[in-house]
């Protein structure tokens, strides 16, 4: 409800004291009055809240131009496994059989087996998919929203006549604050069940708490919490929608699963599959508060049964894919749509000495799986091209015919599927360019562990990933000798390999596609120049940190 800025003012000018006296005064009989009163008028407020979103889902659908003629007017599903990374995957070479029916889409689509995020956090991710833009050109990884002026793949096809809805269960990033939503008439993320309601206030989340807690429901506190939905929530959600939308119109649907994201809480069937069990209550309060706690310090058994939830509650995703598929293909829609299954990052369990995400440009943390259904692409293609998730707008309105004065940059990755199996799509797709930054701490600086850098940047080049942070310092890694990035190779090799293909790459990047006003005065043009300076004369160092004009 729009009330919550007045009753922050209420609560600031310390009126709420006073407001409990006079009422106080009333008597018990007009206090009652009072009470029903108030019901009453938050009630109509909550109808009045939901009545006017149907009505303007209403009236942007009747609002909608025409939809596209012809044979390929076909639908789309765009579904973001939140925090998966590709490492865990059984059709990515995991041990442990965590996805069967991801694999049994494998069979039926294209794979893409290195897929690059272009962040390692959802905000900047998901804008980066839906716009085609870098992070750098949205500011979104500072100003944890999508403000561009740049068209989303949602208002894009809505504006060729497509119906849209989003289903968001990441409470945390992808809810209407984030303008996520832009360009869908429909779209849902805080959940309205009664436990999430209760939860929004603090006595009630106390209350929802020590209930559950005390009944052994921890994957019920888990949503209670998060005031959010697991996966088949998510996957009700839509069919709900499906059953009313229009069906003289293509649609274009995103789904966002947050099961496999902190806290790594399965449902009870699927707990404890993979590894160790949940017995203790230490444990299951151990996952709950693991977004709060200091990982680095904590026992390496429980990290490891951390890996070990969280390959459970990727299982528990795989079981609700494959129950969405198998209604989609009973609804006579998988004919007729195209469906895109991703992940928007990655996470890291002490692989790197790094536990969770958002922290290092790391494959556990920027590999994402990716794999395409659609009518006429070639069943059980695995492409070997590294790409990046940038392109998925420029893949979707190709797929759908509308790439004709289309406003994304970036390629489509159906360019992978004519060529032959093993052969380079060389510039027909996107760089696989991704960057980590922190906005309290975007230059490099001292501190009393060394230097922190500040951001990172990585790029991948004839077959090598390539990571240089805003100190100067890189890394460089064999992509298919070394997947898991084990062995740093300027550490390693005498002489130092020839890194000026690498700079040269990243560089041309950065060139092509200048960051916002503020992300350039930040840092990113000084990081530019040091870059081009480097790659004039190979033979140079970085710059030192205290040349970074206006540094800390």
């Amino acid at each position: 409800l729009p009330i919550h800025a007045a009753g922050s003012l209420l609560l600031a000018a310390g009126l709420g004291r006073y407001a409990a006296m006079a009422t106080a005064r009333l008597g018990p009989r007009r206090t009652r009055a009072l009470a029903a009163g108030s019901v009453a008028v938050l009630a109509t407020l909550a109808a009045g809240s939901s009545g006017w979103q149907v009505l303007r889902e209403r009236r942007a659908v009747a609002a909608l131009p025409p939809p596209p003629t012809g044979g390929r007017a076909r639908n789309v599903v765009l579904i973001v496994w939140d925090t998966v990374r590709a490492y865990s995957l059984a059709d990515h070479g995991y041990s442990r059989p965590t996805t069967p029916n991801l694999s049994r889409c494998v069979e039926r689509g294209v794979q893409y087996l290195y897929t690059i995020a272009p962040a390692p956090w959802t905000i900047p991710s998901h804008t980066s998919f839906f716009t085609g833009r870098w992070p750098m050109q949205l500011d979104s990884q500072w100003k944890m929203k999508l403000e561009t002026a740049d068209p989303t793949l949602a208002e894009y096809l809505a504006s060729r006549g497509y119906q849209t809805a989003g289903f968001a269960a990441n409470t945390n990033c992808c809810t209407y604050e984030s303008g996520l939503d832009r360009g869908f008439a429909h779209y849902e993320d805080y959940s309205l069940a009664p436990l999430a309601l209760l939860g929004r206030t603090v006595p009630g989340a106390w209350l929802v708490r020590q209930a559950l807690r005390r009944g052994g429901w921890y994957h019920a506190e888990k949503w209670a919490r998060l005031q959010s939905r697991d996966a088949g929530g998510i996957n009700d959600a839509f069919l709900a929608w499906l059953d009313r939308r229009r069906a003289d119109r293509p649609f274009f649907a995103f789904l966002n699963y947050f099961d496999a994201h902190e806290p790594y809480l399965p449902p009870p069937d699927f707990a404890g599959r993979f590894g160790t069990r949940l017995v203790a209550r230490r444990d299951y309060e151990f996952l709950l508060d693991y977004t709060t706690i200091q990982k680095g310090s904590a026992p390496k058994r429980d990290i490891i049964m951390a890996r070990d939830a969280y390959d459970d509650c990727i299982a528990y995703l795989d079981e609700k894919l494959g129950r969405l598929m198998a209604e989609l293909g009973r609804r006579g829609l998988l004919a007729e749509t195209e469906v895109i299954i991703t992940s928007d990052h990655g996470e890291g369990f002490g692989d790197h000495g790094i536990v969770g995400h958002s922290y290092s440009l790391y494959l556990d943390e920027i590999g994402v799986p990716l794999v395409i259904l659609s009518p006429d692409a070639p069943a059980g293609r695995k492409v070997f091209d590294v790409v990046s998730l940038r392109d998925i707008p420029a893949t979707v309105v190709d797929r759908l015919g509308l790439a004709e004065h289309s406003p994304f940059p970036g390629r489509s990755l159906a360019a992978c599927w004519v060529n032959r199996p093993g052969q380079d799509a060389g510039d027909l797709t996107s760089p696989a360019f991704a960057e980590q930054v922190s906005r309290a701490t975007p230059r490099p600086q001292r501190g009393p562990g060394g230097i922190f850098p500040g951001f990172q940047m990585s790029i991948i080049a004839s077959g090598d990933h390539y990571i240089r942070d805003g100190a100067g310092n890189e890394r460089l890694y064999h992509l298919f000798q070394d997947p898991y990035e084990r062995h740093e190779i300027l550490g390693s090799h005498d002489p130092k390999p020839d890194l000026t293909p690498y700079r040269r790459k990243l560089l041309k990047v950065l060139v092509e596609n200048p960051g916002t006003t503020e992300i350039e005065r930040a840092y990113l043009d000084d990081f530019r120049r040091s870059l081009r300076s480097l790659v004039r004369d190979p033979s140079g160092e970085a710059p030192a940190i205290d040349s970074y004009r206006g540094r800390p």
